[in-house]
């Protein structure tokens, strides 16, 4: 996984967003989530932590996550 790189698009409107991991041009991983419901943004966050746990390439994504709260909030 080290040659994936993870990035964020806006799905449909800005509420659903995808997280999707490519690899070259090609999209070989992908998860849509809610950012008003808590339960798919955590998801998504776990998703990520693991995808940068195998050493996928996650610079590219915005801190926090659209959904989740804000540091120190």
């Amino acid at each position: 996984m080290r040659d994936w790189r993870v990035t964020i698009v806006p799905w449909a409107d800005r509420r659903l967003w995808f997280v999707q991991a490519r690899r070259g041009r090609r999209v070989v991983w992908g998860v849509v989530y809610d950012a008003d419901d808590p339960d798919s943004v955590s998801l998504a966050r776990r998703a990520i932590a693991t995808l940068r746990a195998a050493g996928a390439d996650c610079s590219a994504l915005p801190s926090p996550l659209p959904g989740s709260p804000a540091p120190g909030a």
